[in-house]
């Protein structure tokens, strides 16, 4: 039976984990392309990884196209060009989840006699995806889950790109992007959004700006210079009027109903290069956000966090195989100023996670991925020591995905816990297969 102690600890633990554990990634889908009249393998090495010409596709706001086309006025300059064909998608997954220590209920107790959860579906998406018109295109989703009532808003973005060239004829990409979720425009399989795990996974802390999709929006600019060079930059406000219809969980403090206070400013700059058969990149992101310290306040003092984070990805074929290698180091800084009001005592705090893992391609439709996560942070407030939030988790995934078809995925996953929400001891009670079928047609 769980202590009383180890029980607020896990709850907790579970309140700063959820805004992150059941997103799934979705950029693979075949309405581009059937936009393209490409293979999904000429973006995909395996869905939802991208190669380097997906990657220029999305740079490019989805935009290449090669359907009929639906045009008035001037060729070169029409007043309209719409696709002939919808860029419509669908997108199903069906899971079944057994945890060792049985399935735990809203509190973290586990609900007596049972250990599965079987999910049909555990997700189901639509998506318009693909042109607009010239220069604009869109990746736009909605989603219901096995626990929803109906479809709501999920990853979305709107973007605007072109080309100029600039100095010694060099290719500059400049565009605009609108989304809801800090990280969505990113190219890379390194950073939050699109990382691995790509679905199921490891519950674990995570910094603010990591859990914040669906809950604001905003918009920005990115440029990519000489295909070696990108950077970008966005503004963040919470959802609804002041932020009132989108609350978050303070992961330090404990209060569930804090407010994003304003703007909060996210950055990315990144390096990428190919030699010989490899290729490499490094980069770096970060999102400043501050949060209302008390109740569902849209003014007064703010708690501050400033997220930090590197990442790097290197990829390189191995005659008909490949290796991708991934990694994430981020750490979160908070200022509890408006928290110190009422607990003057109270330190700032930081907490920190790594998330390092890999992919094997055995040729166009095997693969096998290995993570390993880990988290650590200072301690807290009292309150939050009671609760023990953030206070570190380790963890490896081992999966295997085989893809009968190219837009099928049919994947077996294994989550080993050796310390679970600051608790190394019946960690493993945590520990999880996972068994995914995922559609996209």
């Amino acid at each position: 039976m769980l202590s009383k102690a180890r029980l607020y600890r896990t709850a907790g633990f579970l309140l700063a984990a959820l805004a992150g554990f059941c997103a799934v990634n979705a950029s693979a889908v075949p309405s581009f392309a059937r936009q393209t009249g490409m293979a999904c393998a000429a973006c995909h090495t395996l869905f939802p990884e991208l190669t380097a010409f997906g990657r220029q596709f999305k740079l490019n706001g989805y935009t290449m196209q090669s359907t009929p086309q639906v045009m008035n006025g001037d060729e070169k300059n029409p007043s309209v060009q719409i696709s002939a064909i919808a860029p419509l998608s669908v997108m199903f997954q069906a899971s079944y989840t057994d945890t060792k220590g049985g399935v735990k209920d809203a509190n973290n107790v586990t609900i007596q006699g049972t250990r599965a959860n079987l999910q049909f579906p555990e997700q189901f998406s639509l998506f318009y995806a693909g042109e607009i018109t010239p220069h604009i295109g869109a990746f736009l989703q909605v989603t219901h889950g096995d626990s929803s009532p109906g479809f709501t808003m999920d990853n979305s973005e709107i973007r605007y790109a072109d080309h100029f060239t600039v100095g010694d004829k060099k290719d500059l990409i400049f565009g605009i992007v609108a989304n809801n979720n800090p990280g969505l425009s990113d190219v890379w399989q390194s950073t939050p959004v699109w990382g691995y795990p790509f679905a199921g996974g490891a519950t674990y802390e995570k910094p603010l700006s990591w859990t914040l999709g669906q809950s604001v929006g905003g918009a920005g600019a990115y440029v990519s210079y000489d295909d070696t060079i990108y950077a970008e930059l966005n503004l963040y406000k919470a959802m609804g009027s002041g932020g009132a219809d989108t609350p978050q969980t303070d992961p330090f403090t404990g209060v569930a109903t804090s407010n994003i206070a304003g703007w909060a400013p996210y950055w990315r700059l990144a390096y990428q290069s190919s030699f010989g058969d490899n290729y490499l990149e490094v980069g770096t992101f970060g999102m400043n956000t501050r949060l209302y310290a008390t109740g569902t306040g849209t003014s007064g003092p703010t708690d501050n966090y400033r997220d930090l984070a590197i990442d790097a990805q290197y990829e390189r074929p191995l005659g008909n195989d490949s290796v991708v290698v991934r990694a994430v180091l981020g750490r979160e800084s908070v200022g509890l100023d408006a928290f110190r009001e009422a607990n003057p005592t109270q330190p700032n705090v930081s907490f920190r996670t790594i998330n390092v893992n890999g992919s094997y391609h055995f040729g166009a439709n095997k693969s096998l991925q290995l993570a390993y996560i880990t988290t650590s942070g200072d301690a807290s407030s009292a309150a939050a020591l009671t609760a023990g939030l953030r206070t570190g988790t380790r963890a490896t995934v081992l999966e295997g995905a085989y893809y009968p078809w190219e837009n099928v995925r049919l994947s077996l996953q294994y989550t080993a816990y050796a310390k679970y929400a600051g608790v190394s001891d019946g960690a493993s009670d945590n520990n999880t297969i996972y068994a995914l079928a995922w559609f996209v047609f």
